[in-house]
């Protein structure tokens, strides 16, 4: 036999069969415990296959409840096929056989609350899974979080469950447990107080009920962080105030193994009589390395030293449990951003205010203007000590994980000044000009404008709307940088080159062509995009978190057209070429759904990003109004799921 004819068949079948050898699973928000939402293992998709004439829609699968957490991939979790693990917001877990869409299995895992009472915008009918698993590949178990209402009947008292399940079949490795508990570091604040209610029309309340939004996390030594915010940020008083909370569990109490405790350890981020520092992160997990957990908080009370964390990166250390004890959470430090429960005018805005850069930014007379640290999740570059945080001001802070600052504001970032990201890509003095002057960066709407008020003072950004940054993907080139990708509110996507040395300051690298939200005014609309990166591993070097920049995808789910808080929005899915650079520091798009007139994605899902496993790219859309199966609570808009899968034709 021919021996070139061999060795081109090897070659074939080789090409042939690789992307089955070396398939993925994406077990977590984000894809690793870094969250820099990156994929270099995908060998199937790449920039000469992904365009309109070879890459599409392949099939859809409706569900009958709202989703709100990102899909989950386990490689050839549905015998040679892949599984596809989907939760609802009435505590449904779902898995799907991503190549049949055949349902493997639907588990329920108890009542859901009704959202009457808090749903702020009329637009979400129940609430249960609202934040996305995570599977522990070491044990293969599914952890997952859901809100159950704690007497049948009773929409009132709500209690939240931590439970372990089979990620392949979604049957029970344990008895669930219930989330419950005082705080450890002595500010005696509880997780869901059940003595915090009031009585109105003859039936007892709750004042506040925590609520988890950011993904579940893991640490390198069994731990299982959620991290936690509440359905009221505004001053309550005592017992009622609430409060962010992470909370962590020993995954070997979860199981029921011997000797280890199923109580959590609990860190409450503001004192008894403070308030608010909730944990939102946009549905983004926890950083974790090691034993060490990092999360960003929110609005609320700031400055009582280091007991109230308001606006604040805060860095903990995880201990399991011992000897049957519960496990500890500790402080090690943390990043004061700002203030914003200082007053605005004549108080506040004094000659030297760079030292309090944002205290103006509250209205008058108001505490804690809605201006979040933590509107996006924290992001580790790997291998380094560069720790960034996207914010609601369009700012990308850049903190050294080994020395976080506490309260020295710039001091002591990586990068000085703080970049601002999401809608400039100027010079390093326009930069330092913007980030000391934060007002710079808050839209002025037009007198009656129902956001009027709440802008004051303003300054002057992009096209004169908000640009809060809700998301962070990395390409990582080797150990030392790679290329942030941010695209805010109310732009389009940007692009920098990153070092993960405090000695090589950012640089703008390139923007992509499509605006979020572009049809909206003053100050405009949520959320931006959305992004996930795909692409082989690096073959020039050996770090294991490197991509090859030749095969680099950028994909994006982003608003075309409207406003993803309030309402609902036209979304579209793009894949850029992560890497080239075309002329005017334009960046190269591959495919897009729709046109420059329509989205063509349907009515895109808030807060989750695509996900890109094994050639396929899977994403979450909602269904509104009079849908097939769909079915809500009383009189309530009736919003459900649909997951989209892509691929090659």
């Amino acid at each position: 036999m021919n021996l070139a004819w061999l060795k081109a068949t090897a070659v074939a079948l080789s090409i042939l069969i690789s992307p089955q050898v070396q398939a993925v699973s994406i077990l977590e928000r984000a894809g690793n415990n870094f969250r820099t939402a990156a994929n270099n293992q995908e060998y199937v998709l790449n920039k000469s296959n992904v365009n309109a004439s070879q890459f599409g829609l392949l099939r859809t699968y409706n569900f009958n409840a709202k989703v709100e957490t990102q899909p989950l991939i386990v490689e050839k979790g549905a015998g040679d096929d892949d599984l596809v693990i989907i939760t609802t917001m009435k505590n449904e877990v779902i898995g799907i056989n991503a190549r049949t869409n055949a349902t493997v299995y639907s588990e329920k895992l108890g009542p859901e609350a009704s959202s009457a009472d808090m749903d702020l915008w009329k637009h979400t009918p129940t609430w249960g899974i609202s934040a996305t698993p995570i599977i522990d590949p070491n044990t293969d178990t599914l952890y997952v979080a859901a809100w159950m209402l704690k007497h049948a009947n009773n929409n009132h008292f709500r209690d939240y469950w931590v439970f372990a399940l089979n990620p392949r079949t979604g049957k029970r490795k344990a008895d669930p447990v219930r989330i419950w508990g005082q705080s450890q570091e002595g500010h005696g604040c509880w997780f869901n107080d059940a003595d915090a209610v009031y009585v109105e029309n003859n039936q007892t309340k709750q004042y506040v009920y925590p609520k988890l939004r950011a993904g579940l996390a893991l640490t390198a030594n069994h731990g299982l962080v959620l991290a936690f915010s509440s359905n009221a940020e505004k001053l309550l008083g005592g017992r009622k105030n609430p409060h962010g909370m992470v909370v962590a569990y020993d995954t070997r109490g979860l199981l029921g193994q011997s000797g280890f405790s199923n109580r959590p350890g609990i860190f409450c981020a503001t004192s008894f009589n403070g308030w608010g520092a909730g944990i939102w992160h946009a549905g983004g997990a926890p950083v974790t390395e090691g034993n060490k957990i990092y999360v960003a908080t929110s609005n609320g009370t700031s400055n009582n030293g280091d007991l109230d964390l308001s606006e604040s990166m805060i860095k903990l250390r995880f201990t399991p449990s011992v000897n049957g004890n519960r496990p500890v959470l500790q402080k090690m430090d943390f990043y004061k951003a700002f203030m914003d429960e200082r007053t605005s005018g004549s108080g506040c805005l004094w000659p030297d205010n760079s030292s309090e850069v944002s205290c103006g930014r509250a209205a008058v007379n108001k505490a804690g203007a809605d201006w979040d640290f933590g509107a996006a999740g924290p992001m580790l570059i790997p291998g380094s000590n560069l720790l960034l945080q996207g914010t609601k001001d369009g700012l990308l802070y850049s903190l050294d994980k080994n020395n976080l600052g506490k309260h020295e504001r710039f001091k002591h970032l990586l990068h000085q000044p703080p970049l601002v990201a999401s809608y400039y890509g100027g010079n390093k003095a326009e930069n330092w000009r913007r980030a000391q002057y934060l007002n710079l960066s808050l839209p002025c709407p037009p007198p009656g404008h129902p956001e009027h008020d709440w802008f004051q003072p303003c300054g002057n950004p992009q096209n004169n709307k908000m640009h809060h940054i809700h998301a962070l993907a990395f390409a990582q080139r080797d150990a030392l940088g790679g290329i942030v990708y941010v695209w805010g509110e109310n732009a389009n996507l940007k692009t920098y080159n990153y070092a993960s040395r405090d000695s090589t300051y950012p640089s703008f690298r390139a923007e992509g062509l499509d605006v979020a939200s572009g049809n909206m005014a003053s100050p405009g609309g949520m959320p931006g995009g959305l992004m996930m990166i795909s692409s082989k591993p690096s073959s020039k070097n050996n770090f294991p978190y490197s991509v090859d920049f030749n095969s680099a995808i950028l994909w994006a789910i982003y608003p075309r057209a409207g406003d993803v808080n309030k309402g609902f929005a036209e979304g579209q899915l793009v894949a850029y070429d992560a890497t080239t650079i075309l002329p005017n520091n334009k960046m190269r798009r591959l495919f897009r759904t729709g046109s420059d007139h329509h989205g063509g994605l349907g009515t895109m899902s808030k807060m989750i990003p695509p996900v890109v496993a094994n050639g396929r790219v899977y994403v979450m859309i909602y269904r509104v109004g009079n849908v097939d199966h769909c079915s809500v609570p009383g009189n309530q808009l009736k919003v459900c799921s649909q997951l989209k899968i892509y691929g090659l034709k």
